[in-house]
């Protein structure tokens, strides 16, 4: 949608005065900064493909805020609605306008155990919630991108199914909930005054809690297998714990899976990756240095309790 049709519907269906609109990005919706005469606002904006995804992720956020979880509020229109259904030439739009939060990323290093403590807090709340999620099991975090590697008739793809479906026999049994889904540290903002907010819960669903904090965790490098990395992450990871299980008990077994799922991420994420941008978006020789970084991870790390 054009950026002036986005101005007029605002300026339309909102009780402001909107001045104009700064294009964010684009990745599953549009978002855009919105000023105003007198505050700034965030906007998200979906195409029929991820209206859904889009509507189960207001729910939450009215349910987050309403429990006094600190989540940005959203505005709404005119006429009393969280969301703005619209459409332009003949197509479906849903326009959710968020309260701007002025914050930056915090440093987990200095704030893991306040951050665990939000995350299990976060957790804690979940519990009570009545929607319907969606449950993502190993078709969702192996399999997917196994197909994937499958149709693009990667040589070495029968080696990584071997692989995800070992990984997944160690963590299959950990207790599920519902968890962010997308959780890692972009996803927070730290306000001037030390306040931490958690954002987008578009991938909401219900998974293996600890998917949620191996996320917020897992400090390293995503293409390059570092020690300094690991040695950063295991002391995240310790800190965090300390404030999550003030809300949530961990298992033994529970906190003996952070490295498997941190290898299952790699699955998970390449294949949602792919997903959005398509099966040319990585190539063989990306694979092989993912294949590497997985076994290298597997060799050091993945026989430790």
């Amino acid at each position: 949608m054009e950026e002036s049709k986005i101005l007029a519907k605002l300026k339309d269906n909102y009780d402001y005065k909107i001045l104009s609109i700064d294009f964010l990005r684009d990745s599953g919706g549009t978002t855009y900064i919105v000023n105003g005469e007198e505050q700034k606002f965030f906007l998200k904006i979906a195409g029929k493909a991820f209206q859904d995804t889009i509507r189960q992720s207001v729910d939450i956020v009215r349910y987050l805020y309403g429990k006094g979880f600190p989540v940005p509020d959203i505005i709404e229109t005119k006429s009393g609605m969280p969301m703005l259904e619209t459409y332009d030439e003949g197509q479906e739009y849903l326009f959710v306008l968020y309260e701007y939060i002025d914050g930056k990323e915090p440093n987990l290093c200095a704030c893991g155990e306040k951050v665990g403590e939000l995350v299990g807090w976060l957790h804690k709340l979940l519990l009570d919630y009545k929607g319907t999620l969606i449950e993502r099991d190993y078709r969702f975090f192996v399999e997917r991108y196994v197909e994937i590697l499958r149709r693009k008739n990667y040589p070495l793809a029968d080696t990584y199914a071997a692989l995800g479906a070992k990984f997944w026999e160690r963590v299959k049994d950990c207790p599920v909930s519902i968890c962010h889904g997308d959780l890692h540290r972009g996803n927070l903002l730290e306000t001037a005054d030390g306040k931490i907010y958690l954002l987008d819960f578009d991938t909401i669903c219900i998974a293996p809690r600890m998917f949620d904090v191996m996320v917020m965790c897992d400090m390293t490098d995503y293409f390059n297998l570092q020690a300094a990395d690991i040695i950063t992450t295991r002391e995240v990871y310790k800190n965090f714990l300390t404030g999550f299980t003030h809300h949530i008990n961990v298992t033994e077994a529970e906190r003996a899976s952070f490295n498997d799922w941190i290898v299952i991420r790699h699955f998970q994420l390449q294949a949602t990756i792919v997903e959005i941008f398509g099966l040319d978006c990585i190539d063989n020789d990306f694979i092989d240095m993912q294949l590497q970084w997985i076994k290298s991870w597997e060799e050091q790390f993945c026989t430790e309790a």
